[in-house]
């Protein structure tokens, strides 16, 4: 008798990790949870919703900020030509089975004073375009990457950090 029990509460729990979105599984740098929490406090300033972590956008994020760390160079396309919206799907972030399917991304680069998270998020909401994407009201998910490289980069000595926020909301079918 108590084996279909644990049978059953298996197969519910496995259901329902299968049905939850990519979040905390993901953990986060302390740069990268600074900018959450930066972020989520800006949006809290005009009553909007606070973004979660999704893995997937995570991931993509991260594989852009270590594509042009690697690459020195500064684009929401990547290094090989590919759309910032593209490279979201390529991780995971689909649209398919999804009504409704929205995306935005945010980058940034600094060195010294100039990369720490309250510096990338103050330079975000100092222009209107990056603004704009943190304030999306429909946005309800998040993928910070926060990569630092070897050398300089640009106009930038010493250690540079290059920042990319992905943002997005999906509604399934």
């Amino acid at each position: 008798m108590k084996r279909p029990i644990v049978v059953i509460l298996i197969a519910v729990v496995c259901a329902l990790s299968l049905a939850a979105p990519a979040l905390a599984s993901t953990s986060l740098t302390s740069y990268e949870k600074e900018v959450l929490a930066l972020v989520n406090k800006q949006r809290a300033r005009y009553h909007l919703t606070s973004l979660r972590v999704n893995a997937k956008l995570v991931d993509a994020a991260r594989a852009h900020s270590a594509d042009m760390a690697a690459r020195k160079y500064f684009d929401h396309n990547s290094s090989s030509g590919e759309k910032w919206s593209s490279r979201i799907i390529r991780f995971g972030y689909t649209r398919t089975g999804f009504s409704y399917w929205r995306a935005g991304e945010n980058i940034y680069y600094g060195s010294g004073l100039y990369s720490s998270p309250s510096v990338v998020v103050k330079a975000w909401m100092a222009s209107k375009a990056h603004r704009a994407v943190i304030l999306t009201q429909a946005f309800r998910e998040l993928g910070i990457g926060a990569k630092k490289t070897d050398s300089g980069y640009a106009n930038c000595s010493g250690r540079v950090w290059f920042f990319t926020l992905d943002l997005g909301r999906r509604i399934a079918q």
